[in-house]
């Protein structure tokens, strides 16, 4: 067999026994330069313009100068850029509007996808590698072997068939440019003919094609030979490469149906971890629907704090709790606000009741008499009083509410309290008011004019309601941190169930015994408020024997707090009214029973 561009085969005997002639070796010679050339052409033309003796008639590419790229010229671009920005953004927006499950998945599945793509390429290019080193070692290993035992008695074809790789061996003899014959074939390619004409550089694998176009390729290896003792010839040994491609194609063919296999594999595996990781979301999104649909009663169930899902749904409960909460002290302070504008009213309602019924009865003649009409105008003067008392308290009320500054003065109780007492006993001197504390100081921070207020009001309520000959106690302890005041009285006192409404706006234990005295039902409303607002708290609580203790906790000014305070000392005793007149050891025995009281809260 011959390559296309050969020349007519001669006989295959003649070629093994006929003697060459001797211008075939300048031809041989040629053939390897040649060679040669086009190795060296082809080196210089990778070489490119990095070579020193690139052509003249080269010129560099033509620069655009700065002025040409500014104005106008950079609208296009500029349009162009914003245009590619927008699509990106319209893709990511696509991708963006998936599910989150969606997107865990199909990032798993598109690094998985990288991976096993980066997999099946690297291995049947290593595989094809390591098989083309192996067949080009075999050649080698085999044009030095006919080196070795080259002997110029002994015929090619007898070189040929001692070589134990002859089976797998093709060789094609170059007798000049462009003539090639195939002496020897591998077994089971009978019709073998590799393109040979055009060798590389000798002793340098190389990959040529079939010269029938078939898509047969060989591995081959050339070397300058002595034939028969005569003269020189192109020898190139060729190995069929039918089963590296082989191979290759069964390792591509059985990786695409693994990576196929772990893809729908992965993605099933990463669709039940996503969905099962992701169930507390989902459970977080219906319970926050149903919390929306006014359900506040809803939780999630508490995760491990371990994890991001549990602390989120630890603090989706603790969010929802307090938000409930808050929803909570609303609902009841807006309960508090109708309750309070409904009493207000039923209380304003009363007395402006009473001033038009009278002032009817007057229009329509009833009072036909003086004695009526004084009595209608005393008791429009009453109803006025209290009406009047009942918008002030409000505006009390109103004003200590508002009020959230804590106030910032030293204000020492003990002064301030003999004056309420003083106040106490000159408005109703039917009962006996005592001061009963100590002689340091007892200073706290607050309002003085409110702080006067609530002991004030406090004092008020013991004459509303209890009855003439009660004996009311302003007891005062004093400690580094709080300042007690306890106003004790051995009155009827308060049902247990009626305490814990007793400073709420409107109570009265005694509605009807009240508003004959012109009570209005919120001064230990009052008190409360004012006592908040200080940032203490008051406390209600029955006398033992008989009546009410009100007790009221204030923060005390440490540096003023005398090192010595004792809750049931005595000193400084006061007492007024019609408990003047008896003797000083009557005044301190009476005193030591209301002191025990006092202590007692």
């Amino acid at each position: 067999m011959t390559s296309p561009a050969a020349e007519p085969p001669a006989d295959p005997a003649a070629g093994r026994d006929t003697a060459v002639p001797h211008d075939v070796k300048p031809a041989a010679e040629q053939a390897a330069s040649e060679s040669e050339g086009r190795a060296a052409e082809h080196a210089a033309a990778e070489a490119g313009p990095h070579s020193g003796d690139s052509a003249p008639e080269s010129t560099a590419p033509q620069t655009t100068p700065p002025s040409a790229t500014s104005g106008a010229g950079q609208a296009p671009g500029a349009a162009q850029a914003i245009g590619s920005r927008r699509r990106r953004v319209r893709r990511f927006g696509r991708f963006g509007r998936l599910s989150l499950r969606s997107r865990l998945i199909a990032l798993v599945l598109v690094v998985v996808a990288v991976a096993l793509i980066a997999v099946d390429v690297v291995i049947p290019l290593v595989t094809r590698t390591s098989l083309i080193d192996a067949k080009d070692q075999t050649l080698t290993s085999v044009i030095t072997s006919v080196r070795q035992n080259h002997n110029p008695y002994i015929t090619l074809q007898q070189q040929l068939q001692s070589n134990p790789l002859a089976g797998e061996l093709g060789v094609t003899i170059v007798r000049g440019p462009g003539t090639a014959q195939v002496l020897s074939t591998p077994a089971g390619l009978p019709n073998a003919n590799p393109a040979v004409g055009r060798a590389p550089a000798l002793g340098v694998p190389y990959t040529v094609p079939d010269a029938s176009g078939d898509g047969a390729v060989y591995r081959a290896e050339a070397l300058v030979a002595e034939v028969d003792g005569q003269s020189q010839f192109l020898l190139v040994f060729w190995i069929p490469m039918n089963d590296t491609q082989n191979t290759v194609s069964r390792i591509v063919l059985l990786e695409t149906l693994i990576s196929l296999g772990l893809l729908i594999l992965v993605g099933g595996i990463a669709g039940l971890v996503v969905r099962r990781e992701l169930r507390p979301l989902e459970t977080m999104a219906r319970t926050a629907d149903e919390i929306a649909g006014g359900d506040l009663s809803r939780r999630v169930a508490p995760g491990s704090a371990g994890t991001e899902v549990g602390r989120l749904g630890i603090a989706f409960n603790g969010m929802v709790d307090g938000v409930s909460a808050l929803l909570a002290e609303r609902e009841h302070s807006e309960d508090r606000m109708r309750q309070f504008v409904a009493d207000a009213s039923h209380e304003l309602r009363t007395p402006v009741a009473a001033i038009r019924g009278y002032t009817d009865l007057y229009r329509a003649g009833a009072l036909d008499f003086d004695e009526a009409v004084d009595r209608a105008m005393e008791r429009m003067g009453f109803e006025s009083k209290r009406m009047g008392a009942l918008v002030e308290d409000l505006l009390t009320l109103t004003q200590t509410d508002a009020d959230n500054a804590w106030p910032t003065d030293d204000v020492d109780l003990m002064p301030l309290l003999s004056g309420a007492i003083d106040d106490a006993a000159v408005i109703d001197p039917s009962r006996t008011w005592r001061l009963a504390g100590t002689s340091a100081r007892a200073v706290v921070r607050g309002d003085r004019m409110r702080l006067h207020q609530l002991f004030a009001n406090l004092l008020g309520n013991v004459r509303t309601h209890t009855p003439p000959g009660t004996v009311a106690t302003l007891s005062v302890t004093a400690s580094p941190e709080v300042v007690a005041v306890a106003v004790i009285d051995n009155g009827p006192g308060v049902d247990a169930a009626s305490l814990p409404k007793l400073f709420d706006r409107f109570f009265r234990a005694d509605k009807a015994r009240t508003r004959e005295r012109g009570g209005s039902g919120l001064g230990l409303s009052i008190v409360a408020s004012i006592v908040r607002m200080h940032r203490g708290r008051v406390v209600a609580s029955p006398t033992p024997g008989g009546g009410l203790t009100i007790t009221v906790f204030l923060p005390a000014v440490k540096a003023h707090v005398h090192a010595g305070v004792d809750g049931r000392t005595r000193h400084g005793e006061r007492e007024h009214g019609r408990d003047q007149g008896r003797s000083a050891a009557e005044r301190r025995a009476d005193d030591g029973a209301r002191g025990r009281g006092g202590d007692a809260q």
